[in-house]
């Protein structure tokens, strides 16, 4: 048997666990179980001294490999082959000075170490996939609360939208009671004013009159009152009309304006008439 160094026994064990996970039938034969024996014979034993002890860091960077690229293997494959050899490993050969090769405890180790390994890179994965499905969990949740949130910002700028449009509104209807009041006031007082306008002129004209209704003749005392008549009722009407127009009111009695203007034009063409020909005659 050719005594291998330490770097040879190294690469040639993780050799070994790398074809030991490639297939489950790979040790079904019983040379083919031998074989494999008397490989890690090689590697272990040492006749002049302590057996070689492997490396736990060579183990699990071969482990690491081989769950990393399914054509390189199998880690399932792998402690199920571990299982078998060391079950089945009976020291039986004989080293170059006739001593028995009993690597036992070096293949418990191996099966222990190499099965640890194992367990700690699935309970790595599992937790990993763990992580990862929270994660994507999480992302679910985070993508439902940013959906939630833009239909809330939407609902609130609607909201808003709305609220400035309503209060808009009210606004502008608050300006146009204003408005309308405004426009009362000033009816009101416009009435008010043609009420005083009307009534002070007719007191001041009809004392004028009775005043001066002796002084005068009745054909001038007549075309006066006329001409003033004329004038007050058509002031009273501009202003009434006036009031109409700011109150946004177009509804007028023409006929009205235009029979009394009619009447006192008349009455007063007719007093002209009347004191040409000397219809009447001085009081």
């Amino acid at each position: 048997m050719r005594i291998l160094n330490e770097q040879e026994k190294r690469d040639s064990l993780n050799d070994v666990l790398i074809e030991l996970s490639q297939s489950q039938d790979i040790l079904k034969e019983r040379k083919d179980r031998a074989s494999f024996f008397m490989r890690l014979e090689s590697i272990y034993y040492n006749y002049n001294a302590e057996n070689f002890r492997h490396y736990y860091s060579d183990i699990f960077s071969t482990l690491t490999l081989i769950d990393g690229d399914s054509s390189i293997g199998s880690l399932d494959i792998l402690a199920q082959n571990m299982q078998t050899i060391k079950d089945g490993y009976i020291p039986k050969n004989y080293g170059n000075h006739r001593e028995i090769i009993d690597i036992s405890k070096e293949i418990v180790k191996l099966y222990d170490h190499t099965n640890l390994d194992i367990a700690r890179i699935n309970y790595t994965k599992t937790m990993t996939n763990a992580t990862m499905s929270e994660l994507a969990k999480n992302k679910l949740l985070i993508n439902g609360l940013e959906k939630n949130i833009q239909e809330s910002e939407v609902t609130l700028k609607e909201l808003s939208d709305q609220t400035i449009k309503d209060l808009t509104q009210l606004s502008t209807n608050v300006q146009n009671k204003q408005e309308d009041m405004q426009k009362e006031y000033i009816s009101i007082l416009g009435i008010f004013a043609a009420i005083v306008l009307a009534f002070t002129g007719g007191i001041v004209f009809s004392g004028s009159v009775l005043e001066n209704i002796d002084k005068s003749s009745i054909y001038r005392i007549t075309l006066i009152t006329f001409i003033i008549g004329l004038v007050f009722f058509d002031l009273i009407w501009l202003l009434i009309d006036f009031i109409r127009d700011i109150n946004g009111k177009v509804l007028r009695k023409k006929w009205l304006f235009i029979f009394v203007n009619l009447i006192l034009i008349g009455g007063i063409i007719g007093v002209c008439f009347a004191f040409k020909f000397k219809w009447f005659f001085p009081i």
